[in-house]
């Protein structure tokens, strides 16, 4: 049976609806499916130690709100603070995952395609009135914050295979004392096949925004970058495709940077 303790409030939105809890992501929000008898929601939930992350629903919930005639995004449709928690409802984003796509058509170039396209799309957003800057500056105070409060992945079992660090202090030292220099643009902030819906071969919908604002465009690159080389495979050609179709000369360095800034979070 579901423990979940709503308000009154909430209780009442979603009384007709059957609660899933979703146990693919990574993030420390706890986030239920709810099915419904002619549409579905998400609910997400962080608790008050994570109020002042990018974990924080309510931050996502802002850059939702303001990105709602801008990108293909989730509608809010309701938020509240209730006993240390942060409850976000959400309508379900229309299409297919991307790696469920993925795995239907095993198609890689056209995967790249739609990363591309994706990446195209964020930054064709102007940050002029963004809410949230998610430069590296913010974010290593963000890491910081995580590390005093011991809320960070420290176990180097869950970094990349050829993450050059083992030890989390000496990443953190690295991530501090080479930061690159930034050009920003608005970015996802959590780029990947999760995080991307597809419908009739094109994209339909983002989600998991809650890192979303003000990045160094390297920042969404590096992430397909790293999920091409996972799902895709690690061959040239399909990261020179990506490349060829932003048309841009791969920054390795910066690339490298933000797949390892990834590591602590």
């Amino acid at each position: 049976m579901l423990k979940l303790k709503l308000s009154r409030q909430l209780s009442k939105i979603t009384r007709n609806y059957r609660f899933v809890k979703d146990t693919e992501g990574m993030s420390p929000a706890r986030v239920y499916k709810l099915i419904g008898r002619n549409e579905n929601f998400y609910l997400k939930i962080s608790d008050s130690r994570y109020d002042m992350t990018t974990y924080n629903v309510e931050r996502e919930k802002d850059i939702m709100l303001w990105l709602k005639e801008k990108l293909p995004v989730p509608e809010v449709l309701h938020f509240e603070k209730y006993e240390s928690a942060n409850f976000l409802l959400m309508r379900e984003v229309d299409g297919v995952m991307g790696s469920e796509d993925y795995e239907q058509h095993r198609d890689p170039k056209r995967m790249v395609k739609i990363y591309s396209e994706g990446i195209k799309f964020f930054q064709s957003v102007s940050t002029l009135d963004c809410p949230y800057n998610n430069n590296v500056d913010n974010r290593l105070n963000e890491l910081d914050y995580l590390l005093q409060n011991k809320l960070a992945d420290v176990n180097s079992e869950n970094w990349e295979d050829n993450t050059p660090f083992r030890d989390p202090n000496e990443l953190h030292t690295f991530l501090k004392t080479q930061k690159p220099n930034e050009e920003l643009v608005f970015s996802h902030g959590d780029f990947g096949d999760s995080n991307i819906f597809i419908r009739e071969d094109k994209i339909s919908g983002f989600i998991d925004l809650g890192r979303s604002g003000k990045a160094d465009k390297w920042y969404d690159i590096a992430f397909c970058v790293r999920s091409i080389q996972h799902d895709i495979g690690n061959d040239k050609e399909y990261l020179n495709l990506f490349f060829s179709l932003l048309e841009i000369h791969p920054d390795w360095d910066k690339i490298n940077y933000y797949i390892l800034l990834d590591e602590l979070f």
